[in-house]
């Protein structure tokens, strides 16, 4: 599970449901997302980096914000 997408996803949003409008992603994709059993298409790496402010797909395992 990746807890800190899941933490800024509901920190931004409120719950995963709210978020799947702006992040433009269905329910299911977006929990796929989260719980580390799919990775994210360059376009919706793009997408999340930019409405949370951080890449939470890094694949060195570390944050990094944008700047």
């Amino acid at each position: 599970m990746n807890i800190e997408l899941r933490i800024a996803i509901i920190r931004r949003y409120g719950s995963q449901i709210r978020a799947t409008k702006p992040l433009k992603v269905d329910e299911a994709r977006l929990s796929r997302l989260v719980n580390g059993h799919r990775e994210p298409t360059a376009e919706e790496r793009a997408r999340f980096t930019t409405a949370l402010g951080c890449d939470y797909f890094a694949s060195d395992g570390e944050q990094h914000a944008v700047e």
